[in-house]
């Protein structure tokens, strides 16, 4: 990039900043200027989650319930950097954020993981709702009979002293059938920092937790640097208490959720591990060359907007993005006018979960444990792995038509 390229993408995002701050309300669905944007969707954020994959399946090899859920903590700590961080790392920073694309209403992200010991995990994503934005998310590895369902959604808000601040409502929910176990996890809130001088980076703050229906309780409490440089960026400090003794913490963990961490064996009062979250084997997702996707997968989708983007070519980005955008404004207009709702591939809309009644039962913060059902468009759940098999195998999600509106011959 030059500098006068350099000095007008300031510029501009000066310009865009100014703007944020005269909208009130959810900023999610705002369009921000494609030069900062990511080459990649939110669709496809949920696949963090697993992607330390060994990590993600070890709590099925694991015969005490405190080390498992230890485990769980573990690797929802180790995910996060990637989750966060959308530009590729350097020596002298962990990379950067760019603002992912704005899925549209029925948009895919597939793929599988592979195991070291040849077992597979298929990942599904789907953009369930457009206003409010939901994604949710399925993966599943039927050899180890570990699996992970959750939804999220996002409410984005503007401060021009604190950044973007980005609400995630929702939870996931890792399930090891092996020993009959699920863990409930409940998401932190985002604030992407340092706009103002054209160098964002993200922190989590407030609190999370990590339920399990053995009776171990995480609680997680990011921190991030305060004012006057006070404190450190991306700090995180977490305990794992026994609910069925009396709340007695089992395991903490200190250090910095994008960097060191270290773990303590709080009953005897020692250091178990030490470890730093880029050296956890990363295991990438494979998804399909994008002439073999289904137009609805997000990469096929978005192929000419993400060319855009890693060329660094603006007017493509924007007129190629506008089609899609447009096209879809149309749908959900004819949808409207007919009277008919959209139809989800993988998951469907419900009134509630027992499952995640009983386990946000023990967790103390109240405001954590209400669905929030307006605010994410309803409570979604996976269709089950059999259906799920055989979409797949078909490959056709929605007959003929395709995300622009056109309708091609079967």
């Amino acid at each position: 990039m030059t500098k006068s390229q350099s000095q007008s993408h300031f510029s501009q995002l000066k310009d865009f900043l100014s703007h944020l701050t005269t909208v009130k309300g959810d900023l999610s669905n705002i369009t921000a200027p494609p030069f900062v944007l990511s080459p990649k969707s939110v669709t496809e954020i949920p696949a963090s989650w697993a992607e330390r994959h060994e990590l993600f399946l070890r709590p099925a090899r694991e015969d005490d319930p405190a080390r498992r859920a230890l485990l769980v903590l573990k690797n929802f700590l180790c995910s996060l950097k990637r989750q966060t961080y959308t530009e590729a790392a350097s020596e002298e920073s962990d990379g950067g954020v760019k603002k992912p694309l704005n899925a549209f209403l029925g948009e895919l992200f597939l793929g599988t993981f592979e195991a070291r010991d040849g077992s597979t995990s298929q990942f599904i994503s789907e953009q369930v709702s457009h206003h409010p934005p939901v994604t949710a998310s399925f993966l599943y590895n039927k050899t180890h009979g570990i699996s992970s369902s959750g939804y999220v959604a996002q409410e984005t808000t503007f401060s021009p002293t604190s950044g973007v601040r980005v609400r995630q409502i929702g939870h996931a929910i890792i399930r090891d059938e092996m020993h009959k176990e699920s863990h409930l996890i409940t998401l932190p809130t985002m604030v992407i920092k340092g706009l103002l001088t054209g160098r964002p980076y993200p922190e989590l703050e407030g609190t999370c937790y990590i339920s399990s229906s053995s009776g171990y309780l995480a609680t997680i409490e990011f921190e991030g640097k305060k004012a006057f440089g006070l404190g450190s960026k991306n700090s995180v400090h977490a305990e794992v208490s026994n609910i069925r003794d009396g709340g007695k913490i089992i395991f903490e963990v200190h250090g910095q959720w994008n960097g060191r961490l270290r773990i303590k064996d709080a009953v005897h009062g020692r250091m178990i591990e030490r470890l730093d979250v880029d050296e956890e084997p990363l295991t990438e997702l494979k998804v399909k060359p994008l002439e073999e996707q289904s137009p609805w997968e997000s990469r096929r989708a978005w192929a000419k907007v993400i060319e855009g983007i890693q060329k660094g070519d603006m007017h493509l980005t924007s007129d190629e993005k506008n089609k899609i955008e447009d096209a879809q404004r149309e749908l959900r207009s004819a949808e409207e006018q007919a009277g008919i709702e959209w139809p989800r591939a993988f998951f469907r809309k419900h009134d509630s979960s027992e499952e995640f009644a009983l386990l946000a039962s023990v967790i103390p913060d109240k405001g954590v444990i209400n669905l929030d059902q307006e605010r994410t468009a309803g409570v979604w759940q996976f269709v089950g792995i059999g259906p799920a098999e055989a979409l797949l195998h078909e490959g056709v999600y929605h007959r003929s038509l395709e995300p622009t509106g056109q309708v091609k011959d079967p």
